[in-house]
């Protein structure tokens, strides 16, 4: 690969993440999914700032689960 292509590479993949050019279907709508469901369910409240938020989260309750 040329210098120039794997410059690029990480900007091209900003650009689709965050214009969401994917056909559904692919592994390329899939991963971007999985990611969204990622944050959403493993992000901490305490994380976002939201002053209702409360508790650990998943992470947390995971955490404490398994000690």
């Amino acid at each position: 690969m040329t210098l120039k292509r794997l410059v690029s590479l990480p900007v091209l993949a900003v650009w689709h993440a965050l214009f969401w050019t994917f056909e559904r279907a692919t592994w390329q709508y899939d991963l971007m999914v999985l990611a969204i469901l990622a944050f959403v369910w493993l992000t901490p409240p305490g994380w976002l700032g939201d002053p209702m938020a409360a508790g650990p989260g998943l992470v947390g309750l995971l955490a404490e689960l398994f000690r």
